[in-house]
């Protein structure tokens, strides 16, 4: 099994099912569980601009709560959006942007009304966009994924993600070959960067928004990282 699919694997070992692997030519599907189940495992692709993202957002978040709920949406934009990849350079990168973006915000947070947008080092530019409305999370400045002037949840683009790869499995012909084979099939989606982001809430909202059928009874929409999986959101209304 691939990476993914040993972590899937281990957390339906974890929730009482005995589990197999197949291969030789034996998949689809990746995994059988109980002796009836098809597990069919994807990973919703990494996208480098997110891994920046993600850098700025832990850099917004150390930057203290919110005043009276005040927060802002921020748009993230790079010439290289891979920068952070490149093993040879990112601690000295990092170590910049964080001096920088925190100067800065600091400083629009003193002056909200002075806006527009702020260059980094780096070829890193953020513009301060709308208030976050309303701020559950509490944080001064959250990063939006996508661009557009009111700020873009990641939401949508979880949904597109999720939707392509649903989408892509569904279509797969040795899959609807194989479909009487097993009593159910469910899709285990795996993710490292958005499904990790989104609140509880907003993981309902991208699960009302995905369409799926047959054969999929449950989509397992779940959040990964180095050491495991630690969320999983279970959709299991198949449409017809």
């Amino acid at each position: 099994m691939n990476r993914d699919e040993e972590l899937v694997g281990a957390w339906l070992e974890s929730q009482g099912h005995a589990v197999k692997s197949l291969t030789n030519g034996a998949d689809p599907p990746d995994i059988v569980v109980d002796g009836k189940i098809a597990v069919e495992v994807t990973t919703i692709a990494s996208y480098a601009v997110l891994s920046l993202g993600d850098f700025i957002e832990r850099v917004c978040k150390s930057l203290g709560g919110a005043e009276h709920g005040r927060g802002y949406w921020i748009l993230v934009e790079a010439d290289d959006e891979g920068m952070l990849q490149d093993r040879s350079r990112p601690k000295k990168i990092k170590k910049e942007l964080e001096r920088s973006v925190k100067a800065a915000l600091r400083r629009h947070y003193a002056n909200p009304e002075k806006k527009g947008r702020i260059q980094l080092p780096h070829g890193v530019e953020m513009k301060i966009m709308s208030k976050i409305k309303p701020n559950r999370d509490d944080v001064r400045y959250k990063v939006a994924i996508g661009g557009a002037a009111e700020g873009v949840l990641p939401e949508e683009h979880l949904v597109d993600a999720i939707q392509s790869a649903i989408d892509k499995k569904t279509s797969n012909r040795m899959i609807q070959e194989r479909t009487g084979d097993y009593s159910e099939w469910w899709l285990a989606i795996t993710d490292p960067h958005y499904m990790g982001i989104l609140n509880g809430e907003e993981i309902d909202a991208v699960a009302n928004d995905i369409d799926y059928h047959a054969p999929w009874s449950r989509i397992l929409l779940m959040s990964t990282t180095g050491d495991g999986i630690n969320a999983v959101h279970c959709c299991a209304r198949g449409r017809q």
